[in-house]
């Protein structure tokens, strides 16, 4: 539907001539893409820098093994004690185009499959607003912002976040095309919103949906159509999306329900500076170096830019002013609240949300909620670019255009100048002038384009003019700020194990204490290979799954909320020997090196004296110089009724077997003895004595504990997550619905 009041072209005058059809878009957006990242597609080189290197690269590399082994990792036992992985979501287990890069080399595909994400989004932007305005160009324009601004070629180093981004445009286009048409609309709306809920980017489609259900509901209190069907239709497509996802949404519900962000969960972090509203109109403005070439906003680090170009902030607030619309006062005002509530706890508005809705406050960053305005900023400057296109006498389109280029020029003046006045630790002020100065020199550029363009009538002249345009939009978005090097693919391939700690699943543990972890976190070389390999010699965040080494900390944004409480207690050598860390990172001489410990338990023991206590003592067992993990093992008071082992008991386990979802193991003992597992505690881990189910207890508060009658006797534990069967069913079920319909359908048409 197109902004409501949006007026027909005059005739006789030049207004956009539609030559900018979707093939002839998509392929100059493909090779804006492939013109910026030639050495990304042709396998040369990849990405590497900040979190692509050490938490996306690692994961898709884990999930890629488990693909190859015929295995569908539910569980990751190599990472934080061990933790679910396909319950995180992030880790894209279902979603189906993930198969890109666990089929084709992972050093080439992975980036290659984020910048196809890239180009799909800027492809679903131009379909969005060209519905919306009714202008090919214009929506060419927001295509190109969207593909193209800050945000998105920072989610490059994420593959979830970008591929959700890419599909909030489609969503958001086919759901509204659904709730007003109906029929097929409503499958492929459904098939949609449903590969963006697998894509695990959390918050955008949170975002997505809050933004849909805003529009909805404008719908229905505008009347225009008739509100039950429109209302049925829309509760129908959030059943049927759902549905398609649930084998996903299930697991992650149950473990976000058991996780760290349900209790006390510190909110607020990295919020959008006050002065953040300003880096729209210079990117640079109170930004910092790392000292590395990358710049980051002062006060988060979460997303190195939302610039959406100068052009795009001055048509979207005067489409803002001038173009009367509803629907654009709709978007206007989400994007202000958003920006708002980006603030975090700046103002009101972010703390009365997090004690009202719980899904606001387990975001963590505020900053988050800039993804919304950076959506909806090009399809208000496509509203107005398409009102401006329409034809107009000469003389206003001069003062027109004046405008929209001093306005935001003197803006931009004053905030470089407020820098040179106010400036702040580590600012680059040299940078930000001349950051702020090509950016001016773009805005000329394109808004004289468009100065030009609008007086035009010959149509070859206008079309170059507009691909002029267009290039240039691409280019000031581009560049705006240093984009991360690629380094040569080889730098994933699997080191010397020389240099490596050498803990394996099922033996022992490295471990990266926290105070050299925060010293990792916090300090970068200049050169990006060196950079990347220091980290993944110190196993730093994920870099453990590059080489299937098992360690006692992760990257993961849920863990359980027992292996969270555990995990920031200083920890005792027994607690270590617990762990069975058999190596640590240590510094010698300004380096790190890995240092060998020699008293380290198994990761299966036996014959521990039970003892019961509650949370508040068993949280605390890590600091606990008393805790001899070799003699005691400390159980909930739920088990003490349970439990019939008394004393400490000898013993005898063989034949251990850990896989990823199971581990095995003969124990044999002359009296009730516990066997423990210093495997994080999560319910769907079942345990089997003699292939008979038996009660499987958090031991030492976050571990697993089961008792074992006298005798020789097999035991089994496996990962058996009955949500996710229970999704799995509910998904396939749905998706033959939808094929069924569809048939049937198509055969009503036919006939």
């Amino acid at each position: 539907m197109p902004f409501s009041n949006t007026p027909n072209a005059k005739p006789g005058v030049a207004h956009d001539d539609g030559w900018f059809r979707p093939w002839r878009f998509a392929a100059l957006l493909a090779l804006l893409v492939l013109a910026s990242w030639p050495q990304v597609f042709l396998g040369l080189q990849t990405f590497v820098a900040r979190d692509f290197g050490y938490f996306s690269y690692p994961i898709a590399c884990h999930l890629r093994e488990s693909f190859w082994r015929g295995e569908l990792p539910l569980w990751n036992p190599l990472s934080a004690d061990g933790q679910p992985f396909l319950a995180q979501w992030n880790t894209q287990v279902l979603y189906p185009p993930a198969l890109f890069y666990l089929i084709f080399p992972l050093s080439w595909s992975l980036g290659v499959f984020c910048l196809l994400h890239l180009f799909f989004g800027g492809l679903g932007m131009f379909f969005l607003a060209r519905r919306w305005t009714g202008s090919p160009f214009a929506a060419a324009f927001a295509g190109i912002v969207f593909a193209f601004n800050g945000f998105a070629l920072n989610s490059l180093i994420w593959p979830a976040t970008i591929a959700g981004f890419a599909w909030m445009p489609w969503v958001v286009w086919l759901v509204e095309r659904a709730w007003r048409e109906g029929g097929r609309t409503m499958i492929a709306a459904a098939m949609a919103g449903a590969l963006q809920m697998l894509s695990g980017a959390t918050e955008i489609i949170l975002l997505t949906w809050i933004l849909l259900g805003a529009l909805g509901l404008a719908e229905l209190v505008r009347g225009e159509l008739p509100r039950g069907k429109t209302f049925l239709r829309a509760a129908s497509l959030v059943v049927l999306v759902g549905g398609l996802s649930a084998a996903q949404l299930l697991p992650f519900l149950d473990l976000l329900a058991h996780s760290q962000r349900q209790e006390n969960y510190p909110g607020g972090q990295w919020p959008m500076p006050l002065t953040g509203c300003l880096n729209f109109l210079v990117p640079l403005f109170h930004y910092v170096s790392s000292g590395d070439g990358y710049f980051a906003q002062a006060g988060q680090f979460w997303t190195t830019s939302y610039y959406v170009g100068v052009a795009t902030m001055a048509l979207a607030a005067w489409a803002v002013w001038r173009v009367r619309c509803g629907r654009i006062r709709l978007l206007a005002a989400l994007a202000l609240l958003c920006l708002i509530v980006a603030l975090g706890d700046a103002t009101p508005v972010y703390p009365w949300l997090c004690r009202h809705v719980h899904a606001i406050a387990s975001m963590r960053f505020p900053i988050k909620f800039v993804i919304l305005p950076v959506f909806i900023l090009p399809l208000l400057a496509a509203a107005g670019l398409a009102e401006k296109m329409r034809a107009e006498p000469p003389a206003p389109s001069k003062k027109f255009w004046f405008l929209i280029w001093i306005v935001p020029t003197a803006l931009m003046i004053g905030i470089i100048a407020l820098a040179h006045q106010f400036r702040i630790p580590g600012d680059d002020w040299h940078a930000t002038w001349v950051n702020g100065f090509f950016r001016a020199v773009f805005l000329t550029a394109i808004v004289g384009g468009l100065f030009l363009l609008q007086r035009m009538t010959d149509p070859k002249v206008r079309r170059g003019i507009q691909v002029l345009v267009l290039l240039l939009l691409s280019q000031d978005l581009y560049w705006h700020l240093p984009q991360p090097p690629t380094l040569n693919p080889a730098i994933y391939q699997p080191g010397p194990k020389s240099a490596l700690p050498v803990p394996r699943f099922g033996q022992s543990r490295a471990m990266i204490p926290h105070e050299m972890f925060i010293t990792l976190f916090n300090t970068a070389i200049a050169d990006a290979t060196e950079d990347f390999l220091a980290r993944r010699f110190t196993l730093f965040c994920n870099c453990n799954l590059l080489d299937d080494i098992a360690k006692c900390d992760g990257f993961f944004p849920l863990y359980t909320r027992e292996y969270s409480e555990l995990a920031g207690v200083e920890p005792t050598a027994q607690w270590l020997d617990f762990l069975g860390v058999s190596q640590t990172l240590a510094t010698a001489t300004n380096a790190f090196r890995w240092k060998t410990r020699s008293t380290f338990l198994p990761l299966m023991t036996g014959g521990q004296k039970p003892v019961f206590a509650g949370e508040e003592t068993t949280s605390q067992l890590p600091a606990n110089a008393a805790f001899d993990p070799r003699r005691e093992v400390y159980l909930p008071l739920a088990a003490k009724n349970s439990i019939t082992a008394t004393n400490p008991a000898t013993v005898n386990i063989t034949g251990e077997k850990f896989s990823d979802q199971q581990i095995q193991a003969v124990v044999q003992t002359a009296t009730p003895a516990m066997l423990v597992i210093a495997q994080t505690y999560y319910h769907p881990w079942r345990a089997y004595v003699d292939g008979q189910p038996t009660a499987l207890w958090p031991a030492n508060h976050g571990f697993q504990a089961l008792q074992i009658p006298p005798g020789t006797h097999r035991v089994e534990l496996a990962y058996e997550d009955r949500q996710f069967y229970l999704g799995a069913i509910t998904s396939l079920t749905t998706l033959a619905g939808c094929l069924i319909f569809l048939c049937t359908r198509r055969r009503r048409i036919l006939s």
